[in-house]
């Protein structure tokens, strides 16, 4: 393990809104980071600085960024590709966008070979040619382009000629993995990797990366992602950067326990402070024999309250509404057929929809899951079977292309509509402040204009417009993405305790995890229903894609049947190999005895003492576990082959 960056003195501020104040931290050879923290706060900020796109402020002490110049080269993935830039290249070759000396070469060598091809005997061109392709392979730009290649065969991405403008999110978003992916630079950064993908490619993701040997900083909101690839968390918090060595899991359960501290903490405070207030309002004469350090210390109380509630987590009372009814059954569809362009999507659909569910569903890109929310809207209708809703039934979707906003308009403006009042369905009202505040908005953000906001509130304000409203069923397409991790866990508390019906369509796997007690898996154009969120179908996920995997293997260069029995071919066996026979199935049991002891200890491992050293105890049976599991991966592969020879 080695250092790769070290970054001291990190000050930035945007006008009066303070993004960093004397932040630190640094990357190692080995981290695979989750990067986390309130959407505005600085994530986006801290990427554009590492990669030398944005300067801090000037200080005292100047800012420092020390770089391991035999190991540091960094690549940054975006959220968005450049398509329009780079209009003249294809899937096959727009990797070349993020090199621009392999580019040129490759825009070199087409013109070159465009007029070879009217003067195939110019030696001239020839030696351009052999000049830039030798310029081209002395980049690495075959290698690159041959892993980048694979990386699409991987995500299963085809006809490898066509532009990129008529692709959809997803597979735009496997064409920035490939690139990430291919790259030999020793720390990339992911901002938002997964956003638009399906399940399936999202573990594909996670296989790849960790199989990589670089660092990387990734950008997500998907907490099963962070849990299965990061190694360490860095939280941008109130222009602070905090560093944790651990799993984002870890993370969670230390920030609990120091929330209870916290909360002791408050509680002796705040006592503390009702005895001195009481003391200050005695007046100035009972004050006059008092010291002035006791007059200072009342005020530092007050400052040290205010610092812990604002440490402390918030929350945001999303007040879901629903219209009060009675009946259980919402929606009904039985042995449902429906086609589109002669394409046949659904067949034999049976689904019903009660009052308190809470759905998930999922599905591979592609498999219907927009059409069967248009049919149960009422927005395309089935070709047989039956369907049956409830009279006047109300249903709204929040989906993942929401309205845009006026970006004239204050927050203050959009929510309150000319009153400084929100009129809740309830029948409640509140004031536009605080109703706004428990979407996580300060007060110095409520009167500014809506473009002066990140992305990320700007998502949050759209969420506040949304839930303003009252409805039977609430259907949210995919509602975590661009939303920071802190918005996405009290959007699922809200959830949870509301107790009327929401489907859920997502590929946030703890989210549907945390919220849904019913998972509709659409595919091969029917539903099957499971009970429990995404857990509950992962096995049989998982059952879908070895079996997908064998029949491709199998479907692969069938041999020829031939009637005539092959005679099998007597293999002379050495004595080290009947000794191998004899001891192998020995060391397969103590291995699997020595995984299922880790796994336990890991399991009970106590996470009230948080401390360096139990953070590096659970690291290292995790890395001992990790290194048991791949001896009995390649002890099951040796046993495979001594069996040929003794069977």
């Amino acid at each position: 393990m080695s250092l790769l960056c070290n970054l001291q003195n990190i000050n930035l501020a945007f006008g009066e809104k303070v993004i960093f104040k004397d932040a630190k931290f640094s990357i190692d050879s080995n981290d695979r980071v989750g990067l986390i923290g309130l959407n505005g706060h600085g994530k986006s900020t801290l990427f554009n600085i590492l990669a030398g796109k944005l300067e801090p402020d000037t200080s005292q002490p100047p800012f420092i960024f020390d770089k391991n110049n035999e190991s540091f080269n960094l690549f940054y993935i975006p959220q968005e590709l450049d398509i329009a830039s780079f209009s003249q290249l294809n899937i096959k070759t727009f990797y070349l966008s993020f090199y621009p000396e392999l580019l040129d070469l490759h825009l070199k060598l087409e013109k070159v070979q465009s007029q070879l091809m009217e003067d195939y005997s110019n030696e001239k061109l020839l030696d351009q040619q052999q000049k830039f392709l030798n310029q081209f392979e002395h980049l690495d730009g075959w290698n690159i382009e041959r892993s980048y290649l694979n990386y699409l065969e991987t995500f299963e991405l085809s006809n490898l000629d066509s532009s990129l403008k008529n692709l959809s999110g997803g597979e735009l978003r496997k064409i920035a993995l490939s690139i990430g992916l291919s790259s030999k630079a020793n720390l990339v950064l992911w901002d938002e990797p997964t956003n638009h993908l399906d399940v399936e490619t999202i573990e594909k993701f996670e296989d790849e990366i960790n199989k990589k040997n670089n660092a990387c900083i990734i950008i997500s909101h998907d907490r099963y992602l962070l849990n299965h690839v990061t190694n360490k968390i860095i939280h941008i918090e109130n222009g602070d950067i905090i560093s944790f060595q651990g799993t984002y899991l870890e993370y969670l359960e230390y920030l609990e326990e120091k929330q209870k501290e916290l909360a002791k903490n408050l509680d002796k405070l705040e006592n503390k402070h009702r005895r001195e207030l009481a003391w200050m309002r005695q007046g100035i004469k009972a004050r006059g024999t008092r010291s002035k350090k006791r007059v200072e210390g009342f005020h530092n109380i007050k400052d040290s309250i205010s610092d812990l509630k604002s440490k402390a987590k918030k929350s945001v009372n999303l007040n879901l509404s629903h219209s009060g009814r009675k009946s259980k059954l919402l929606l009904e569809i039985k042995e449902a057929q429906f086609s589109y362009n002669q394409k046949e999507i659904f067949k034999n659909l049976s689904v019903s929809v009660y009052r308190d569910d809470k759905i998930a569903l999922i599905g591979p890109n592609g498999a219907g899951k927009t059409t069967l929310i248009n049919i149960l809207q009422d927005k395309l209708n089935i070709q047989d079977g039956n369907l049956k809703r409830l009279d006047g039934i109300k249903i709204i979707t929040f989906d993942q292309k929401r309205d845009s906003l006026p970006m004239d308009k204050t927050p203050f403006d959009l929510i309150g509509d000319g009153q400084d009042f929100v009129h809740l369905p309830d029948g409640s009202k509140k004031h536009v402040m605080s109703y706004l505040e428990n979407f996580l908005f300060h007060r110095d953000q409520i009167k500014r204009p809506i473009y002066t906001l990140s992305g990320g509130e700007k998502n949050r304000l759209q969420l506040a417009l949304f839930m303003k409203q009252s409805a039977d069923l609430w259907i949210f397409d995919e509602p975590t993405n661009d939303l920071d991790i802190e918005t996405i866990e009290l959007l699922e508390t809200e959830l949870k305790n509301y107790n009327a019906a929401v489907i859920i369509i997502g590929h946030d796997r703890a989210f549907l995890d945390n919220v849904c007690k019913t998972t509709w898996l659409l595919q091969d154009k029917k539903i099957e229903v499971f009970d429990g969120g995404y857990s509950q179908v992962a096995p049989y996920l998982h059952a879908l894609e070895l079996e997908k995997q064998l029949n491709q293997s199998s479907n692969k260069d069938e041999p020829q049947i031939s009637n005539e029995p092959k005679p099998k071919e007597k293999v002379k066996v050495s004595n080290k190999q009947k000794q191998r026979w004899a001891k192998i199935e020995d060391e397969i049991s103590k291995t699997e005895n020595n995984i299922e002891d880790l796994k336990a200890k890991m399991a009970e491992f106590d996470f009230s003492q948080h401390s360096e050293g139990q953070n590096t105890l659970y690291q290292k049976l995790g890395e001992q576990l990790h290194q048991a599991e791949e001896t009995l991966a390649k002890l099951y592969e040796e046993w495979e082959e001594l069996s040929e020879l003794f069977q």
